[in-house]
């Protein structure tokens, strides 16, 4: 007797593409239980040993790094934060214990501490995938792809990257070396397969990264007189954004 497997093969495909498109999610995050500002070194300790930074998590100790708290009441809160500062598209709606992407945590990380980026990102904006080259080449940031995700401990080693290249104290003082490798591992989860879109050169991308100095010189690539970068591009690009 001959069965005909094409639709059952056809089925468990289907399957399969559902669930990529589904969000690494946790079953809760660190700033649940560890909100209040006080509780910043409670939240860091919870957040350490969690097996990916939620979008929870993520909106909440980038608050800190440049506000130095985060007095939001809950996740919406954060979300509407992200979104007047122009780290979120308008449109972004992920669920708070989702594993955040790295690429919108990234070009959050270079509006924060003004990372110009070179001539592309100047173009463009500091939308995911040009803002995560530009702090995969600065070794802020472990080699991902703007969809993936980074682990508890990789964030934590992120925000005191962002908190060495401003010159202020790490958040856990002690535990950084900033000549080592950024992040822990290429492997998280929703992140297994560590896809790499090609290699960067030994040098790192084609283009050197610019960083923000008191007393800028003006740039042939910026019209004199046009408005800042963060007035220029007001809606940034989530890629992992819904469509």
């Amino acid at each position: 007797m001959r069965f005909n497997v094409l639709p059952r093969l056809t089925c468990v495909a289907c399957v399969m593409a559902l669930s990529a498109c589904q969000p690494y999610m946790l079953k809760s995050s660190a700033v649940d239980k560890f909100a209040a500002p006080q509780q910043e070194i409670e939240f860091l300790d919870a957040l350490e040993d969690m097996s990916a930074v939620t979008n929870n998590d993520a909106l909440h100790g980038l608050l800190i790094i440049e506000d130095g708290k985060d007095l939001s009441n809950d996740y919406q809160e954060r979300v509407a934060q992200g979104i007047r500062r122009k780290w979120l598209s308008s449109s972004f709606d992920l669920p708070a214990n989702a594993a955040a992407h790295i690429g919108w945590m990234a070009g959050a990380g270079c509006r924060i501490m003004k990372v110009q980026g070179g001539v592309t990102m100047m173009i463009f904006g500091p939308i995911d995938r040009y803002a995560l080259k530009e702090l995969i080449y600065m070794q802020i940031l472990p080699l991902r792809t703007d969809n993936q995700s980074l682990s508890g401990a990789e964030f934590i080693d992120y925000m005191n990257r962002l908190e060495r290249i401003a010159g202020r104290a790490a958040l856990k003082p002690g535990e950084l070396q900033l000549d080592q490798t950024a992040g822990q591992s290429a492997v998280t989860p929703g992140n297994e397969a560590a896809i790499q879109e090609g290699s960067l050169p030994a040098g790192g991308p084609l283009e050197e990264p610019l960083v923000d100095e008191p007393n800028p010189q003006p740039k042939a690539a910026v019209a004199p007189g046009s408005a800042p970068i963060s007035q220029q591009f007001p809606e940034p690009v989530n890629s992992g954004s819904p469509k």
